[in-house]
């Protein structure tokens, strides 16, 4: 509704008095700078409508921040997400990708200028496994140069090399939503030889099967309109089984009908680090491989 009214508006032939700039002679306040800084704005990948109060309420009791976080409905399915210090802000952004309902909730920092109408949501940070990597590659520069073909690489993860496990290598990056999820690709060392590697996403919400984007499942897919009879191209293959899990967390099941603490990947409860530390954890996807994490309390 919001887009066929921009394009009506592209149309029309102001007045002379619309022409004029309105000058503002009121500087920013460094109050509302400041609230702006400490704040994320996010918005659910999803094709159908969703029950924002819902949403928001979920988003509280999984956050545990209480009345520091405050979240505003800023119109286009556009919520704002108030916090009460850098810490929480960069707890909530480096703790995703946080699903609601098996939908990808995006989330993005405010920079001047921005609004309801201009905001643009393009990626959203994923933990990837490497699989199939010869032995002799298993190091942090290998993941680097992997994690920038993907996308915005953020980091390695040193601790895999640290545990009992060499699987698969870890990384953090932050991946195109526009483009279908990639399935694996050939890397080729200096001599020349050529070998391919297969990724798979932790915490992977719902995603379309026939043409590989997230954000819809096959039955919504626009590319695909004969889904029934479409050859599946990805498939629950994509999701990695389990995670390196540094240290124990409970998981939380990120849903409104049902929001419970779950056992953790190794089957033991999670347990406090500390008195002023309170364990929470991002959304789980439908078969509940989520890692945790925790948010210091303030209070």
């Amino acid at each position: 509704m919001e887009q066929e009214i921009i394009e009506e508006l592209q149309h029309l032939c102001l007045t002379k008095e619309e022409t004029e700039d309105i000058l503002i002679s009121a500087q920013s306040r460094d109050d509302l700078l400041e609230e702006c800084s400490l704040s994320l704005f996010g918005r659910l990948l999803s094709d159908r409508q969703q029950n924002l109060r819902a949403l928001k309420n979920t988003l509280k009791a999984a956050w545990k921040m209480g009345s520091e976080l405050r979240i505003v409905d800023v119109g286009n399915n556009t919520l704002q997400f108030k916090f009460g210090s850098s810490y929480q802000r960069d707890w909530v952004e480096n703790s995703g990708p946080w699903n609601f309902e098996n939908n990808l909730f995006l989330l993005c920092r405010w920079k001047k200028g921005l609004t309801a109408a201009n905001i643009v949501f393009t990626h959203s940070p994923f933990w990837v496994q490497l699989w199939g990597l010869p032995f002799e590659l298993m190091s942090e520069e290998v993941g680097q140069d992997i994690g920038r073909s993907l996308g915005r690489l953020i980091k390695v993860d040193k601790r895999a090399s640290q545990s009992d496990q060499a699987k698969f290598l870890r990384i953090r990056v932050d991946l195109p939503i526009e483009k279908p999820l990639r399935r694996g690709g050939h890397i080729v060392n200096k001599s020349g030889e050529k070998f391919w590697i297969n990724f798979r996403y932790e915490r992977l919400p719902t995603f379309c099967y026939l043409c590989g984007l997230l954000g819809h499942d096959d039955k919504h897919c626009r590319i695909h309109a004969d889904w029934q009879n479409t050859p599946k191209q990805y498939g629950e293959w994509l999701k990695a089984n389990g995670a390196f899990n540094g240290g124990s967390a409970k998981q939380m099941n990120f849903s409104s009908k049902n929001f419970s603490a779950r056992k953790d990947v190794n089957g033991s409860e999670g347990q406090t680090v500390a008195e002023n530390f309170l364990h929470v954890t991002p959304a789980g996807c439908r078969d509940g491989n989520v890692n945790g994490g925790c948010f210091q309390n303030s209070k």
